[in-house]
């Protein structure tokens, strides 16, 4: 029973696929074109975000000083990794990939 669903899956993305090229391969040069400019401003958005995240100190370690800085530092983000500690109590897992 197993093998057959499977196969059966198996055969429903080998048709989508199939599908998929054959759309691919009735693009003609205006179509090409419009695809090219789609995935143009897609990378120009993506570059414009990361631009941003980094001018917001994404990808970086800041150990908050009080917490009054806490929200102003959550909210600036759409997600945050936080870690909350205490300096007599050990962390080792953080600790170790963070530092």
């Amino acid at each position: 029973i197993m093998e057959k669903q499977i196969l059966t899956v198996a055969k429903a993305v080998e048709d989508k696929l199939d599908d998929e090229i054959t759309a691919l391969d009735r693009l003609d040069l205006d179509d090409l074109e419009a695809l090219r400019e789609r995935r143009l401003l897609q990378l120009k958005k993506m570059a414009e975000k990361r631009s941003r995240w980094l001018s917001l100190g994404h990808g970086e370690y800041q150990e908050l000083q009080s917490e009054k800085d806490f929200f102003p530092a959550v909210k600036a983000s759409d997600r945050v990794v936080c870690h909350f500690y205490r300096e007599n109590w050990p962390c080792k897992v953080p600790d170790r990939l963070v530092l």
